[in-house]
């Protein structure tokens, strides 16, 4: 009988340490999402995701449409350093808090489309390597 009662106990004991580490992770898990959404005006992680690539000296597709808190990646597959810009060449605007990044073979570069409205993106050293998103 005592036994069992030990065997109880500790289960019990391990059942609270348990369920105290599985809410200590959700509230974590909760306060890195609002974190997130604070710094990307209110949109949430974990959304849809659109993928543009860079080969051969050409964005594809050179446009992508969007709802609002989707992302949009933009990744680099030739062999030379991109410089991904968002706005007209030569007058750059930060768009996500990204004015200009650059990107190497096989990186990429990612933002939450945060604000609506038609945005155009280039590679500041070639700018004819280009492309235009739109987020609604």
């Amino acid at each position: 009988m005592r036994g069992l009662k030990t065997s109880l106990i500790t289960l019990f004991v391990a059942i609270v340490i348990i369920g105290a580490g599985l809410l200590a992770v959700m509230l974590s898990s909760r306060y890195l999402d609002q974190q997130f959404a604070n710094e990307h005006d209110g949109c949430y992680p974990n959304q849809p995701n659109h993928t543009v690539i860079i080969q051969n000296d050409k964005a594809t597709p050179d446009h992508i449409d969007a709802p609002k808190c989707d992302t949009l990646t933009i990744t680099n597959l030739d062999n030379e350093e991109r410089i991904i810009a968002f706005g007209p060449h030569e007058d750059h605007v930060a768009y996500d808090g990204i004015k200009e990044k650059s990107v190497s073979q096989n990186e990429s570069v990612v933002v939450t489309l945060v604000q609506t409205g038609s945005f155009r993106f280039h590679d500041h050293i070639h700018d004819e390597v280009e492309g235009t998103f739109t987020v609604h």
